[in-house]
């Protein structure tokens, strides 16, 4: 098209309005005026075999624009749209041409077609030229600004630090809408952003957080604070991106942090360099009988037993203080009055080597302290049967000898003397009952032990 556009800039200047019609697909001519064989150098038949000849006549520079307008108009399917274009002819000169568009529809709002109107214009004015200082500062500035139709909200302008943020070219941006930007998660979409657009076209400032989706890397939060601005004699809304991703993502771990203390069994308080809580997760509040709102009126002191209080104060605190850390264990006092047996973390947090508060968490060791008084109670109960029994083979021992030793000695005199039988009789019996009564004695004895340490029967 562009070979067979052969006239110049002069004789285009006097040319009737050309105009055509295409559907919405833009892929064929509904119609076609005559006068186009004129503006482009080609006839109407060759023409209509190549729909988008208007096209393929404008200057590269102002293709982009027309065709992104073009695209919206279609998407859209209603409105008008207008653009301002050089048509450029085979020997390199060029006319400013103006081009109307609309789509028409049927009764029912359908759209059917594209009417476009195009006819030789004067070439606009120049933009007047943004301040100096104010050119350069929009530049210079680290934060990503950018300029959107306040009515469009078509990307115009945007500096050297938006497109680092989004990892975008400057012409690939002014193509595209903001929201294209947005994460497809806990992001921000035309319609979540429609109320903060709404008010910055009446002048009220608005700020908000935005999850950005640059086209390399990944997903940064940012903070969006858009206002209204008279930019080239239309109304725009100046948007300033503000990195707040690593803010942002500590404010979520913090968040995360505080809904794990909170959810926690075990009671954790914090408090301030005075000693006066600041808070009380829910498991405290429970245990203490306290409601979150009476928290701030207590103090460190006010969880323990007094008789734990001065052991607190002179002992367990100084050594936090001076160590960041004291773990021991401790008292609590529970709601019905009783004392909660604890392992007692205390926490001293510094900066700069000055204290800015307290905080403690407290875990229940009352089913361990149990066990303990158990163990020791078996323990001792094993020890006490331990020398129990040490004893009684003492007395078994003791018992035993002296019949043993008259046995040894009729044995001995029989040896020398077998005819004395009958008088040493009498004396090996009364040896032999003695031993048998030792002996019985000491089995009744364990028979009874036995079963005093037999499992009672349900």
């Amino acid at each position: 098209m562009l070979d067979g556009f052969k006239q110049g800039s002069a004789v285009m200047s006097g040319l009737r309005a050309v105009a055509f019609a295409m559907p919405l697909s833009r892929d064929r001519l509904l119609y076609l005026s005559l006068s186009a064989s004129e503006l482009y150098g080609e006839p109407v038949s060759v023409l209509y075999d190549h729909p988008n000849f208007w096209l393929e006549a404008i200057d590269p520079a102002d293709k982009p624009a027309v065709w992104l307008g073009m695209d919206k108009l279609r998407q859209n399917g209603a409105g008008e749209a207008e653009f301002v274009y050089r048509l450029m002819s085979g020997a390199g000169d060029s006319t400013w041409v103006l081009h109307r568009c609309k789509v028409i529809t049927n009764e029912t709002g359908v759209p059917l077609r594209i009417d476009c109107l195009i006819t030789p214009c004067q070439a606009p004015a120049p933009a007047a030229a943004r301040h100096e200082i104010g050119n350069a500062v929009f530049a210079a500035a680290g934060d990503a600004m950018l300029v959107r139709d306040a009515a469009s909200l078509d990307i115009l302008d945007a500096n050297t630090a938006t497109l680092a943020l989004l990892a975008c070219s400057r012409g690939e941006l002014l193509r595209q809408r903001l929201t294209d930007f947005s994460a497809t998660t806990e992001g921000f979409d035309t319609r979540a952003e429609a109320s903060h657009i709404d008010a910055a076209r009446h002048g009220r400032p608005q700020r908000y957080d935005w999850l950005v989706a640059p086209r390399e890397g990944d997903a940064r939060w940012v903070e969006a604070v858009t206002s209204s601005l008279r930019h080239a004699g239309r109304d725009c809304l100046l948007t300033i991106l503000r990195d707040t991703d690593r803010r942002h993502r500590e404010l979520e771990q913090q968040a995360l942090a505080v809904e794990l203390v909170d959810r926690g069994r075990d009671p954790i308080a914090w408090a301030n360099p005075a000693g006066q809580l600041l808070r009380l997760n829910a498991a405290g509040c429970e245990l203490l009988g306290v409601h979150q709102d009476a928290v701030c009126d207590l103090f460190i002191t006010d969880l323990l037993p007094v008789w734990a209080q001065p052991h607190f104060l002179h002992t367990c605190l100084p050594l936090a203080t001076k160590d960041g850390i004291w773990r021991g264990e401790m008292g609590l006092v529970r709601r019905d009055g009783g004392n909660q047996p604890v392992m007692l973390t205390l926490l001293a947090h510094k900066r700069s080597g000055a204290i800015k508060g307290y905080s403690l968490v407290a875990q229940d060791i009352a089913v361990w302290k149990l066990k303990e008084q158990r163990y020791k109670r078996d323990k001792e109960e094993l020890e006490n049967d331990k020398l129990l029994k040490d004893k009684l083979l003492e007395n078994v021992s003791a018992g035993l000898l002296p019949p043993l030793d008259q046995l040894r000695q009729i044995a001995q005199i029989l040896e020398r003397n077998p005819a004395d039988v009958e008088r040493a009789l009498p004396h090996l019996k009364r040896a032999i009952e003695q031993a048998r009564r030792l002996v019985d004695a000491t089995t009744e004895y364990l028979k009874a032990g036995a079963q005093r340490d037999l499992p009672l029967k349900k």
